[in-house]
């Protein structure tokens, strides 16, 4: 292979990653997916099985995958047996990491004595004492409280009642051998069969940053360290040390998996028009600049709270949508433009509209365009 440095623009890297997260629709199984070994976000619950069903026509609920809080702490559909090296990969690589995923306990953890590392493992420890049978999350929180120290323990104006912090009990939950069953009300939390244990130590984290390169990438390590919520330094301590090539994206230096190159450098036409849901694997590029390049755009695609989905027409991010439902009969998709819908976009529009419609089980959709 030459030693020269490839140069993609940003449409290619759009169209590979396109084409490499399955949104050509050609997986016959959803467990075939291959996106799926990075995880596909479920945050609102039900987002995954839309980013699903846009990537294939199987059936969607046909599948072996299972619900974890993994990546910043958030819910993933994973595959069973990737939970255990997934959790040895996240595990903090050093106590400055572990304060980065802690968030904004970290004065807390500064003031109490214990390190954000050891909060974390006394949490999973509790959680793992405590948790043997599929039991609700309040009832698992109520038991946890109890045991760790106090100083991870809060009184919660929501919950009238003192519990662990939230951001600990979730970042504890899979290092503890917990997984979420969400098909019950209240959601549980259940016993991973096998578990090897807690953690020792962080393992496996450069296979999971050659993973995060291969779906959303090229990538910076900036753009790492952004989506594992911990600091450049932090990555760099876990950079794949062989099997990357160095990308010249628009005159930013990235990196990609030497065995994606040739479809970065010629990757398929982007379907028509592509809707796709919020929190979606497209969507964990954490530049917001790189995906929406106008910065006027960017409080209407990612506002503090009910974060929309993003529409694309060949390729790039135009607009997003909200979906409204009229009981299980009619499904309103309104579409707000960053620029005006192309006429011969509108037919593929309308396609997807109502493939979100029928994954949502419903099967008139109107769509409306402003």
């Amino acid at each position: 292979m030459s030693t020269r440095t490839p140069t993609v623009d940003r449409a290619r890297v759009l169209a590979y990653r396109i084409a490499r997260q399955g949104l050509h629709r050609s997986a016959t199984q959803v467990d075939d997916l291959d996106v799926v070994a990075l995880g596909v976000q479920d945050t609102p619950p039900g987002s995954a099985r839309l980013a699903l069903g846009v990537r294939t026509e199987a059936e969607v609920d046909d599948h072996t995958l299972v619900r974890a809080w993994t990546v910043r702490a958030s819910p993933f559909l994973h595959r069973a047996g990737d939970l255990p090296k997934l959790a040895a990969a996240l595990w903090p690589h050093s106590e400055r990491d572990a304060l980065g995923k802690v968030a904004w306990q970290r004065s807390v953890m500064r003031k109490s004595g214990i390190t954000a590392t050891e909060a974390i493992r006394y949490t999973a420890e509790a959680m793992r004492e405590c948790v043997t049978t599929p039991t609700v999350k309040g009832v698992v929180s109520t038991a946890v409280s109890k045991l760790v120290p106090k100083a991870l323990v809060s009184y919660c104006r929501g919950c009238q009642a003192e519990h662990v912090f939230e951001s600990l009990f979730r970042l504890a939950a899979l290092p503890g051998g917990l997984r979420l069953d969400l098909t019950r009300s209240p959601p549980l939390l259940v016993p991973i069969e096998n578990w090897p244990g807690i953690p020792a130590a962080q393992s496996g984290a450069d296979d999971l940053v050659k993973r995060y390169l291969t779906f959303v990438g090229p990538a910076s390590t900036a753009d790492v360290a952004a989506w594992l919520t911990t600091t450049q330094t932090e990555v760099k301590a876990i950079w794949p040390t062989a099997g990357l090539v160095e990308v010249d994206v628009d005159g930013r230096a990235a990196w990609i998996p030497e065995s994606e190159v040739d479809l970065l450098l010629d990757p398929p036409e982007p379907p028509r028009v592509l809707l796709l849901p919020t929190s979606d694997p497209f969507m964990q590029e954490r530049n917001k600049t790189f995906l929406v390049p106008d910065k006027a755009h960017h409080k209407a695609m990612w506002p503090v709270i009910g974060q929309p989905g993003a529409v694309l027409v060949d390729g790039d991010v135009t607009g997003l949508w909200r979906a409204k439902a009229t009981g299980r009969k009619k499904l309103e998709i309104r579409i707000t433009g960053f620029a005006p819908v192309e006429p011969g976009a509108r037919a593929a529009l309308d396609d997807q509209a109502r493939l979100i419609g029928a994954l949502r089980g419903i099967a008139e959709t109107n769509v409306i365009v402003s």
